[in-house]
């Protein structure tokens, strides 16, 4: 994934899996939709130029370092609702 700045979750995706995009390095900007339940640990692991992240409503569990070394992110919008936000989510940025 490095040649993808910006990433659109199609619709009917319930989770992000672990992993999943970790080191996309070149990603600047996600937007999850509406259904997304579950960001998995490391889903976004050393995406360094990840400045801008949608959170869906609905979103409940954001896992363990899920975010962390996401250095160009500056603002997160957290959803009401949300009940687990895991160790060192956004760790790193």
């Amino acid at each position: 994934c490095r040649r993808w700045p910006d990433m659109v979750v199609p619709a009917g995706v319930a989770k992000i899996s672990s992993y999943a995009f970790c080191y996309c390095e070149s990603l600047t900007s996600i937007s999850l939709p509406e259904g997304v339940t579950v960001v998995g640990s490391n889903a976004f692991y050393r995406c360094s130029a990840l400045a801008s992240v949608t959170l869906p409503r609905g979103l409940t569990t954001v896992g363990n370092m899920a975010f962390w070394g996401c250095r160009a992110l500056t603002s997160v919008t957290l959803p009401k609702g949300l009940a687990s936000i895991g160790h060192g989510a956004f760790a790193g940025c």
